[in-house]
Order: C-alpha cells, then sequence, then structure tokens
C-alpha cells in the first residue's frame, strides 16, 4: 500500500476512535455518599445555602447513575427525592431526580437537575430545583463522604 494509502487509513481509523469515545476522558465514576451545599443564584433565596446529600449508585464501567438526593425543606426538614436519570460520561455527569417534598402542606412536586464534575474527592456543578413549575438556580459542591469503589 502506498504512502497515501497509510495515512487515509490512520486518519479513519483515528476519526473512529475518537467518535467513539476511545480517547478523552470516558466514564467518570461518582458512586458513593456526597455531603454538600446549594447555593441559590436566583429566586427568593438568592446567596442562601442549604445542605444537599446525594447517595449515588452506579455499577463500575457503566454510565448510568441511580439513587437519591436529600435536601432541606422549609423549617429545616429533611426530604429526599429518587433520581430518575443519571449519566456520567466524557468527564462529566448529569443527573434528573424527582419527587415530592412531604414537608410542606400542601405537598409540592419536585425536580432537580444537576450537572457537574468530580475533582478527587469533590464533585461540584450548576443545577435547577423546580417546584411545582416555579424553577430556580444555584451552584452546589459536595465533598465524598463514603465511597463504593
Amino acid at each position: 500500500m502506498k504512502k497515501r494509502g497509510w495515512i487515509a487509513v490512520a486518519v479513519m481509523l483515528t476519526s473512529i476512535l475518537g467518535l467513539s469515545g476511545c480517547f478523552g476522558p470516558g466514564i467518570i465514576y461518582v458512586a458513593g455518599t456526597w455531603s454538600g451545599f446549594i447555593t441559590w443564584t436566583s429566586g427568593p433565596a438568592t446567596s442562601f445555602t442549604s445542605p444537599i446529600t446525594l447517595t449515588l449508585v452506579q455499577e463500575e464501567k457503566k454510565t448510568e447513575i441511580t439513587g437519591e438526593i436529600g435536601l432541606m425543606g422549609p423549617g429545616s426538614k429533611p426530604f429526599s427525592i429518587s433520581i430518575t436519570d443519571g449519566t456520567a460520561g466524557n468527564g462529566e455527569f448529569t443527573i434528573h431526580a424527582s419527587g415530592v417534598m412531604d414537608v410542606v402542606t400542601p405537598h409540592a412536586n419536585v425536580q432537580i437537575d444537576l450537572e457537574g464534575k468530580r475533582d478527587g474527592d469533590v464533585l461540584s456543578g450548576t443545577g435547577t430545583q423546580t417546584n411545582d413549575g416555579a424553577a430556580y438556580t444555584f451552584s452546589w459542591s459536595a465533598t465524598l463522604q463514603a465511597s463504593t469503589e
């Protein structure tokens, strides 16, 4: 095969491997119990912080994340919601959780969307909490408390 032929084959293989995710950061592992804080960036609680806990389940070498998120409701009453969709890949992760804030009357439907990265024993990123249709943004950070690695 001529030199040009080899170059073309090398370029095609590099492209295929790059598109398939064989190069780059790949899957990040986030399983474990994480504890930290949300700092609200919009809404009536702008600049205030509140606690967040994440109990994340992820099989090794898999991208799917399940588990639950613990939050603080009005009157410092804790509640949790289940992760309904979560993915870890390309050095980042996204989590969607939904449930009911049952510590208020009437109960409120709550959704949380998190985007983030892992840096050692710290997860951090941005997110949105939607309570009965009203969305509020925040930044967040959580430290690993117990690993399942």
